[in-house]
C-alpha cells in the first residue's frame, strides 16, 4: 500500500500559474470613455465655451428688405434680427423677385454678440414690377 498521496497542490515543481493581466483592458476602456465624453461635450457644446454647438438651436428671426433700382440694376438693403439660445449664428438670406420667384441675391451674415444683422447686396437680375421677397434660407 502506498504511504503518500500524489497531489499538485502546494508542490514546488513546475511553472507557477501566470497572473491575468487586467491593466491593458482597463486602460483601454478608460481612454475610450474619455474620448466618448470629449466627443459628447463637443457635440452639445460646453456652456460658456467657444466651441460651436452642432446640435439644433432654438431661435426666432425676422428679416426685411428694401430695393433701390437704377435702370435695370439695383441694390437690396437687408436688415434683420435673431434671438435665441446661442451666442452666435450664421444666417443666410435669399432675395427673390416676387413675380418670377427667381433668386436675385443672396447674402450670409455672421451674427455674434448681438441680435441684429444687415447689409447691402447687389441684385443679380432685373427686378420686376411686383417687387422683391426676402427669406431666411439657413441658420447655423
Amino acid at each position: 500500500m502506498p504511504t503518500h498521496e500524489w497531489t499538485m497542490a502546494g508542490d514546488e515543481y513546475g511553472s507557477p500559474p501566470r497572473p491575468r493581466r487586467k491593466t491593458r483592458p482597463i486602460v483601454a476602456l478608460g481612454v475610450l470613455g474619455f474620448l466618448g465624453l470629449v466627443t459628447a461635450l463637443f457635440l452639445i457644446g460646453v456652456p460658456g465655451g467657444s466651441t460651436p454647438s452642432l446640435g439644433p438651436k432654438n431661435y426666432r428671426t425676422s428679416v426685411d428688405c428694401q430695393v433701390n433700382t437704377v435702370g435695370s440694376r439695383g441694390t437690396v438693403t437687408i436688415s434683420g434680427t435673431i434671438t435665441g439660445d446661442a451666442a452666435r449664428y450664421s444666417v443666410t438670406v435669399e432675395v427673390l423677385d416676387s413675380a418670377s420667384q427667381q433668386r436675385i441675391g443672396v447674402q450670409t451674415f455672421e451674427v455674434r454678440g448681438t441680435t441684429t444683422f444687415g447689409g447691402t447686396t447687389e441684385a443679380q437680375a432685373p427686378i420686376g414690377s411686383a417687387g422683391i421677397e426676402c427669406k431666411i434660407t439657413k441658420v447655423a
